[in-house]
């Protein structure tokens, strides 16, 4: 096979590939004009065409029902249900929500409860900073750290947005000596990681 056999090969997969794509992005539109395939009968036209019951201009907007809360769970609002229990020794899990006001900026918040350090664990063995109420506020990574470890080591059930919340994209490691704030009222410089538009 020659290079210039190669390249009309990589050519046409390519054309092959696109005309797909334009097929698949095409097909939903072409479907709302499509010509159903028998008529409908005299009876469904008369219910289609019947006139609907007006609303109740007084019925209250739908709220959650706390049932709708799965059993085991712990409804932390905004559709969020985390497991009433936590990784390990905790009794209770704390959530990191990452949240837009606005468009325009991206804040980070914690949810749940409190956070508690169960103690060093196999990959979560660093020094953690206690506020003036003794609550964890920073974590100093140590060799061999792993970020969803050190969450379960502070009960937080969803670790990865620990990376998020102290600026690690994805694929960025943390390393030994890295400072990170534990809790969202300590992460003072974060910064969206993705476009916003």
């Amino acid at each position: 096979m020659t290079l210039d056999t190669g390249a009309k090969i990589g050519t046409g997969i390519s054309v092959i590939v696109i005309a797909g794509l334009i097929a698949f992005a095409v097909a939903p539109m072409l479907a709302g004009t499509s010509t159903p395939a028998s008529a409908p009968t005299s009876a469904a036209v008369t219910a289609s065409t019947a006139e609907p019951e007006p609303a109740s201009a007084s019925a209250p907007p739908a709220v959650p029902d706390t049932a709708d809360v799965p059993q085991g769970y712990v409804d932390l609002g905004n559709g969020t249900f985390i497991p009433g229990g936590g990784p390990g020794d905790c009794t209770s899990s704390a959530w990191i929500e990452i949240a837009s006001y606005d468009g325009k900026e991206m804040t980070v918040s914690m949810l749940g409860a409190d956070l508690v350090d169960t103690g060093p664990r196999e990959f979560a063995v660093g020094e953690v900073a206690l506020d003036d109420e003794g609550r964890p506020m920073t974590y100093t990574v140590a060799p061999g750290d792993v970020l969803t470890r050190i969450a379960d080591r502070f009960c937080i059930y969803n670790g990865g947005m620990l990376g998020t919340m102290n600026n690690y994209l994805p694929g960025n490691a943390i390393q030994p000596g890295d400072v990170l704030a534990l809790h969202a009222d300590y992460a003072t410089d974060f910064v969206y990681p993705y476009p916003m538009e």
